[in-house]
């Protein structure tokens, strides 16, 4: 989620569709769960949108792969500029999360003393990880440790021993699919964690080698479309039927480690790769996006916590009104919060 690369047009569109992804889903997800066997209608408006967007995460490690393994860094250069532009903003949001929690826990749970509320702040690391989607930033600044030497080793081997060593990747994750993951929290299962940041890292060559290939035809982009939307489809059946088959609400087909989500990485990849859109607003917008993605990741759960907390949520409306309008506002307000961040003294430092 490096937005200060060299802007490249279709790598900010693929890096906008990305966060709008990722929003999506913390949007929709929640009426995937609440609501399956009681309003199949809204479940299903849910599971379609839920099920479009599961290329969010990958496709961030896929644009890290195409704009960092191809170029040589010098390793102390690339730690200062990688790692501690992700690690600083990173801290100072750790430290706001804690707060919130904090501040919403009820009166007779919440901590007072010093102590307690240290403890109460180490506990909650190690349980929750502060916010479950932080697991993507521990993962990206374990990764990011490596990159020097994998990007060096991709530069001297064939193309086709990448696809080689791709498509044992997709083997892998298919056989170890069922394997848990211990994605989120610290409180123990730490080889898990690593292997599961080993699986993740092949996104990164996968996006490494993508960027590598012409897929410049129409018959290549219309290809892409046409598996991106079967992908759709795929996600969105195999859910009901799998949920149907075992009497309970069954996501596996959401993983992001799963083959079908694997293609519908590599399909919206292609289809938006060296494109280029002339409309000038949406130019510009999509530009500000992704110069700001990496904030507005951070930030946009807290602004989700507190638009369900006024009673902004999927409930509100019928969910093809307000599923849209919440992640609308959701990216809309989490922008606005990193702009003036970035414009307060020092503040860019720590905004993201």
């Amino acid at each position: 989620m490096d937005s200060n690369q060299k802007n490249i047009h279709w790598l900010d569109t693929l890096r906008t569709l990305a966060l709008i992804g990722v929003i999506i889903i913390h949007v929709s997800t929640p009426t995937v769960k609440m609501i399956y066997g009681k309003n199949m209608e809204f479940w299903w408006i849910g599971n379609i949108l839920d099920s479009a967007v599961r290329f969010s995460v990958p496709l961030f490690l896929m644009l890290s792969g195409a704009t960092m393994l191809g170029k040589e860094y010098k390793s102390g250069e690339f730690y200062k500029k990688r790692i501690l532009r992700v690690l600083i903003p990173f801290l100072f949001w750790m430290a706001v999360y804690w707060i919130y929690r904090w501040l919403m826990l009820e009166p007779v749970r919440k901590p007072e003393t010093f102590n307690g509320i240290l403890q109460w702040g180490r506990d909650l690391f190690l349980k929750e990880g502060i916010s479950k989607h932080f697991w993507y930033i521990y993962m990206i600044l374990f990764i990011y440790l490596f990159i020097p030497f994998i990007g060096k080793e991709l530069r001297n081997i064939k193309k086709t021993v990448i696809l080689i060593l791709l498509m044992i990747w997709a083997v892998l994750t298919f056989i170890c699919m069922d394997i848990p993951l211990n994605l989120y929290n610290w409180s123990g299962e730490y080889l898990s964690k690593i292997f599961g940041y080993f699986l993740y890292s092949g996104y990164l060559v996968l996006g490494f080698f993508l960027s590598k290939l012409s897929t410049d035809s129409k018959k290549i982009k219309y290809f892409a479309l046409s598996f991106f939307i079967l992908s759709i489809f795929i996600s969105a059946v195999s859910t009901y039927i799998l949920s149907m088959h075992t009497h309970r609400l069954n996501l596996r087909m959401y993983s992001y480690l799963n083959i079908n989500t694997i293609i519908q990485s590599i399909s919206i990849f292609i289809w938006f790769k060296d494109s280029v859109i002339k409309n000038k607003i949406l130019s510009i917008l999509q530009r500000l996006i992704s110069n700001y993605s990496y904030g507005i990741y951070l930030v946009h759960i807290l602004v989700i916590g507190v638009f369900f907390n006024n009673g902004i949520f999927w409930t509100m409306a019928h969910p093809l009104i307000s599923l849209p309008l919440v992640t609308l506002m959701t990216l809309i307000t989490s922008f606005i919060i990193i702009y003036i961040l970035r414009k307060i003294p020092f503040g860019k430092y720590i905004s993201g």
